[in-house]
């Protein structure tokens, strides 16, 4: 409990530049797979003309110490290139290499802390550090994953000189309801339900609309992929805030007076493959073609941005860093809030 409740601190080596523009924050968000391919995420983030100008990261999926990225202290690494303030928390110890490509990616190496969590970096000082503890089927992430934590949501202070603002990055679950979820981002928001600053918040809030988890969604979920319409599932898809399949958690949201649409634009974050989906390896063998059909079709908007307290503000997905062999498995996502 002790480890997964500290938070590490790093400065970098000499104070960040002045922002691109005084009258905004330039904001990115990317679950960046564990900097797996951490070269490319760092190159990704110093140089991509989307990307370098960025006076807040918020990032998912950070590592320290697995093999898979290498062992690296991933935030720290990053903290050290792009010259940035950061803070990061763990979500969760690994007891295994990971799944799907990370036994590769370790290339024979075993972990060393073997962590996992959420960071935030800043042009500008980061204070007031709070971790907030989500509600987390434990039992189902060790079963499935074999990892011992929880999900977290990062709360922290930007000390951005004249109009100070909250950051918050947090990682939803992926294995259960989208009432899980929602009484995740829930918890998350009664923390901030007194706060008077502005907010942003971001995260991989994995809105794929489908409920997981029970021995009959699989059969459901497999019917939706298979017999919808194409414009129909891309509705779904890339827009769960909205329609009869829509993720509650955008209700909460709503509620809270977090808006979200300005923020982002309903480009997919994360293409689906098949091989990294227990049941729908099953469905792949049984069903062959039908199944590389339907996996063709599985485009997702996990990744978002929310505010409260900005006067205007605009996002945009970015294009070209995601899929196999690339920076991520997920497309970063960026904003301005002013």
């Amino acid at each position: 409990a002790r480890v997964l409740g500290t938070p590490h601190h790093h400065e970098p080596p000499t104070p960040p530049g002045p922002p691109s523009a005084e009258d905004r924050v330039l904001a990115v968000h990317w679950n960046i797979e564990h900097g797996n391919w951490y070269e490319q995420v760092e190159a990704a983030l110093r140089d991509h003309p989307l990307l370098q100008a960025a006076d807040l990261v918020l990032l998912n999926e950070v590592d320290l110490g697995c093999a898979r990225a290498a062992n690296r202290d991933v935030a720290a690494d990053l903290v050290r290139a792009l010259g940035l303030h950061g803070c990061w928390v763990p979500v969760a110890l690994e007891t295994t290499v990971g799944r799907d490509d990370d036994a590769k990616m370790a290339a024979g190496r075993r972990n060393e802390e073997g962590l996992f969590g959420v960071a935030v970096l800043s042009r500008w000082p980061i204070r007031a550090v709070r971790i907030v503890e989500l509600p987390s089927p434990e039992h189902v992430q060790f079963d499935l994953e074999r990892m011992f934590g929880r999900h977290v949501g990062l709360v922290v202070e930007i000390q951005r000189p004249g109009t100070p603002f909250v950051a918050v990055s947090v990682h939803l679950e992926v294995h259960r309801t989208r009432r899980y979820r929602a009484l995740q981002m829930q918890t998350l928001l009664t923390t901030l339900r007194t706060e008077r600053r502005p907010i942003v918040l971001a995260g991989d809030f994995n809105s794929h609309t489908f409920d997981r988890g029970r021995w009959w969604d699989v059969l459901v979920n497999a019917g939706i992929m298979l017999t919808w319409s194409h414009r129909a599932l891309l509705s779904r898809l890339l827009h769960p805030d909205r329609g009869p399949a829509q993720e509650p958690l955008f209700d909460g949201l709503r509620e809270a007076d977090f808006e979200w649409n300005r923020f982002n634009d309903g480009r997919p974050t994360l293409r689906v493959r098949f091989e990294r989906l227990d049941e729908a390896r099953a469905i792949q063998n049984l069903l062959g073609p039908l199944a590389r059909w339907a996996e063709s079709r599985s485009r997702l908007r996990l990744d978002w941005f929310a505010a409260r307290g900005w006067q205007d503000g605009r996002g945009a997905t970015v294009a070209g860093l995601d899929g196999p062999g690339k920076a991520s498995d997920h497309a970063p996502i960026v904003a301005e809030f002013r």
